[in-house]
C-alpha cells in the first residue's frame, strides 16, 4: 500500500515539475533593448535609411535574385574584415532597411545572389554562375535629427 502511494505522490510531483517548467518556457517576454522613454540619447542620433529593391535582371526571374547582406561599419578597414557595427536580418519580403546611429562617417556594404541553375545567372554578371554574389558598397555621413535615405544599385 505504501509503495502505491509513493508511486502517485512521484507522479503528482513530476506532472507538477511539467507544468512548472512549460509555464516558464512561455512565461517570457521579449525585451526591447532600448528604452522608448530615454530621449537623451536620441538628440545626438540621426536615421539612414536603405532602400533595397531586388534588381529585375534580363535573363534572372525575380525570385530567383535574393537578398543576402547589409551590414554597417565604422570604417573600411571593419567592413573589408567583417567587423560590423549592425547587420540587418535581410529577406526577400523586405524592401526598405533602418538604423539609428550617431552623428558620424559610416560604410555599408550589400550583397545579392542568385539561384537560378545553369548559365542563367552567369548571363546577367553574377560572378561564377548560380549562386554568384553581387556586392555594393559605399560610405556615407549620420547628421543629428536627420534621415539619410541610400537607394542601393547593383552594377551588371
Amino acid at each position: 500500500m505504501y509503495m502505491r502511494e509513493n508511486k502517485n505522490n512521484m507522479k503528482t510531483l513530476l506532472f507538477w515539475i511539467s507544468v512548472s517548467f512549460v509555464g516558464l518556457l512561455f512565461s517570457c517576454q521579449k525585451v526591447d533593448p532600448v528604452d522608448p522613454g530615454i530621449t537623451e540619447l536620441d538628440k545626438d542620433m540621426g536615421t539612414v535609411q536603405f532602400n533595397f529593391p531586388i534588381p529585375i535582371r534580363r535573363n534572372v526571374p525575380v525570385d530567383q535574385v535574393h537578398r543576402i547582406d547589409l551590414s554597417v561599419a565604422i570604417n573600411a578597414y571593419d567592413l573589408y574584415r567583417g567587423e560590423f557595427l549592425v547587420s540587418a536580418n535581410v529577406s526577400d519580403l523586405v524592401q526598405t532597411y533602418t538604423f539609428k546611429l550617431h552623428e558620424g562617417d559610416y560604410y555599408f556594404q550589400a550583397g545579392i545572389t542568385c539561384s537560378c541553375a545553369g548559365d542563367t545567372c552567369l548571363w546577367d554578371g553574377f560572378p561564377g554562375g548560380q549562386w554568384g554574389t553581387k556586392w555594393t558598397l559605399d560610405k556615407f555621413t549620420i547628421t543629428k535629427n536627420q534621415v539619410f535615405v541610400k537607394d542601393l544599385v547593383f552594377n551588371n
